[in-house]
C-alpha cells in the first residue's frame, strides 16, 4: 500500500501545502492486497463500523498493521478469563478447536479446574522493531527488488555485481526444484515471497522477472472478480430498496 498524498490544500487560502513527514515509503501489507483478506482481518480480530467508536479503533487497528507489519494479525484471547494474550506465554490444545489460556490462568484458576489434554506454552513475542529497524527493513526489501530485477534481466556471465550471481542461482533452483514453495522447500518460499513483492510494485509489460506477468494477471482477475460481487451487492441491495419503497 503506498501512502500517495504528499500535498494537501490549505482551507483557508485554498493553496496546495507540502505534507510535512512524509516521506512517501511504499508500504506493503498482505491484508491490504484484496478486500477478502481485509475483511478476514477485521472479522478475526471483531473490527467493526457500526458505531463512531468502533469505527474510530477499526481505523487505528489497521493503521498500526499497515506500521507492525511483523506483528501477529489476530490475538488469541483466554478460554477462561476471555482478555487478550498479549505477554507472556499462551498455553494452546492441539485436541480441542480455539482452546488458549493466559499465563495468570495457568498459575491459579487450572490448577484447580485442570483441562483434559495437555496444553503447550507458546512464547507470546514482545519485541517491538524501533523506527531505524523499519526503515532499514523497507531499505533491504528495496535492494533485494533491485537486485532481482537486474538479475533476471542480466545475461552476462561476469558481471560486476557481487550479489548477481546469488540471486540467478536462487532463481535457478526456483525452476528447478521438485519440492517447490508448496511442498515445503524454504528457499523456493523465500524467492516465492519475492516475486509476489516484486509483482505487487512492477507496471512493466514486459518485464523479465519469473512469473511477474502471471501473478499480476492472478491478482488483476482476483480484484475483477470482487468487484463484480460488490457490483452484485449493490444491484441486490437497490432492488430490496425499490421493493420496500
Amino acid at each position: 500500500l503506498a501512502i500517495l498524498p504528499n500535498k494537501l490544500r490549505d482551507p483557508r487560502t485554498g493553496r496546495m501545502c507540502d505534507v510535512l513527514d512524509d516521506d512517501s515509503e511504499t508500504m506493503d501489507c498482505e491484508h491490504l492486497n484484496s478486500r477478502q483478506q481485509f475483511l478476514n482481518l477485521c472479522q478475526g480480530n471483531h473490527y467493526q463500523n457500526n458505531t463512531l467508536r468502533n469505527a474510530k479503533h477499526t481505523s487505528m487497528m489497521v493503521l498500526w498493521h499497515l506500521h507492525n507489519r511483523e506483528a501477529p494479525k489476530f490475538v488469541q484471547q483466554c478460554s477462561k478469563c476471555n482478555r487478550e494474550i498479549l505477554l507472556g506465554y499462551r498455553y494452546h490444545c492441539n485436541v480441542c478447536n480455539d482452546y488458549d489460556v493466559c499465563q495468570d490462568c495457568m498459575h491459579t484458576t487450572m490448577k484447580d479446574q485442570p483441562h483434559w489434554h495437555t496444553l503447550t506454552p507458546i512464547r507470546i513475542k514482545e519485541e517491538e522493531a524501533t523506527e531505524k529497524q523499519k526503515k532499514e527493513r523497507a531499505r533491504s526489501i528495496q535492494l533485494h527488488m533491485q537486485l532481482l530485477a537486474h538479475a533476471a534481466a542480466c545475461a552476462s556471465p561476469d558481471c560486476p555485481s557481487a550479489n548477481c550471481s546469488k540471486m540467478k542461482g536462487l532463481l535457478e533452483h526456483g525452476k528447478t526444484c521438485q519440492k517447490q514453495a508448496k511442498g515445503g522447500c524454504h528457499v523456493c518460499k523465500r524467492i516465492w515471497a519475492l516475486l509476489q513483492l516484486h509483482a505487487r510494485q512492477c507496471k512493466n509489460n514486459n518485464c523479465k522477472v519469473p512469473s511477474c506477468n502471471v501473478i499480476r494477471e492472478n491478482a488483476r482477475r482476483i480484484m475483477l472478480q470482487q468487484q463484480a460481487m460488490d457490483d452484485r451487492r449493490r444491484m441486490m441491495m437497490n432492488q430490496s430498496y425499490a421493493v420496500k419503497r
